[in-house]
């Protein structure tokens, strides 16, 4: 099977498996949208490799092998700086939402203003005579 076809294929499966994914909510969009171009110039790269050789030639690359190696390792590191600010932002919002879930624990812990005034009284003096509940 010539690598052409080969690589058609496997884009194509990658392309159908992203969609399945986005169409089953496991993959947001915003990062189906770069496999999916990336997908689609593996798909012209396959169809037309004529491409692949004028492009490797006019950035001076000798082998279109070696173009490709460059520009998935460029996409890799995309890929990794898109993610650790992914997680970055997580990370801060994490912090922020355990800051105020301790907030929320203590101020129930201590009940609200009204109520400590209410039990400190009640302690401070526990055989005076209360007024009924209504």
């Amino acid at each position: 099977m010539p690598s052409n076809i080969f690589f058609l294929i496997l884009s194509l499966v990658i392309f159908v498996m992203v969609l399945v994914q986005v169409r089953n909510q496991k993959m947001k969009e915003k990062y189906a949208a770069l496999w999916l171009i990336v997908s689609a110039v593996i798909i012209v790269l396959a169809v037309f490799p004529v491409l692949l050789w004028g492009l490797a030639d006019f950035t001076g690359v000798v082998m279109p092998v070696n173009l490709l190696f460059l520009l998935a390792i460029v996409m890799l590191i995309g890929v990794c700086m898109h993610l650790t600010l992914e997680v970055s932002k997580i990370s801060d919002e994490t912090r922020t939402l355990a800051e105020e879930i301790a907030i929320l624990r203590a101020s129930q812990e201590q009940g609200s203003p009204a109520e400590m005034k209410k039990s400190a009284s009640v302690k401070a003096d526990p055989d005076a005579p209360q007024s009924p509940k209504l």
